[in-house]
């Protein structure tokens, strides 16, 4: 008897998207628009892709934090907990007592998440005393387009929003049109990337590069 085979699943790395840049957005909101502006005109979104560029951790304070506001806190969360297991609890007593079960598990949620609050909040030592919500947002967010370049290009040039315009007419045509992803004109140069021979010798006579 042959035993059977299992294919275990192989973990992939994550990898950058290929693909073109025909837009760019400042918002999460504007690119996800345009992408939804696409599909309605029958494009085929499933070559675009949304990426968003220079991460970073923005926490928004949202209030100061007292032992009563903790306790609040600890109150309402425990409250519901308590409420779901008063409920799980009526089903196995009579009908005629469910409701009790359900007040007693409110009553016994909300005592046990103040003891809980009021516990965390005197461990800190008021080296935290407010509240705030966390969250990643991106400087800009670019739409990559993997086929039908050209024609997603021109149209998004339509959407609000978007920072990536045609180039002016003095540019050679071969260099109208989008551009690979990280190599749009009005990007500041970032560590790690060197300038081209006319980007410096452009810098210089502006006075805003030093020569060694």
């Amino acid at each position: 008897m042959m035993a059977a085979r299992t294919a275990s699943p192989q973990f992939q790395m994550p990898v950058m998207p290929s693909g073109t840049e025909v837009a760019s957005y400042r918002t999460y909101v504007e690119a996800q628009g345009a992408v939804d502006y696409l599909a309605d005109r029958e494009f085929d979104v499933k070559s675009i892709t949304i990426v968003g560029t220079d991460l970073h951790l923005v926490e928004r304070v949202t209030g100061r934090l007292t032992m009563g506001r903790a306790a609040l806190s600890g109150a309402s969360s425990g409250a519901l907990w308590g409420a779901f297991m008063g409920l799980m609890m009526s089903f196995a007593a009579p009908s005629r007592s469910a409701l009790l079960w359900v007040m007693f598990g409110v009553a016994g949620g909300a005592l046990a998440g103040i003891v809980m609050s009021g516990l965390l909040y005197a461990m800190t030592g008021g080296r935290r005393d407010f509240t705030s919500s966390s969250q990643v947002v991106a400087s800009r967010y670019a739409v990559l387009a993997s086929a039908d370049v050209d024609r997603a290009f021109q149209m998004l040039q339509k959407t609000p929003g978007n920072q990536m315009r045609p180039r002016p007419a003095r540019v050679r045509p071969e260099e109208e049109g989008p551009t690979e992803y990280g190599s749009r004109p009005d990007e500041q140069p970032r560590f790690g990337v060197r300038l081209s021979d006319a980007s410096e010798r452009t810098r210089e006579s502006d006075g805003s590069g030093t020569v060694s």
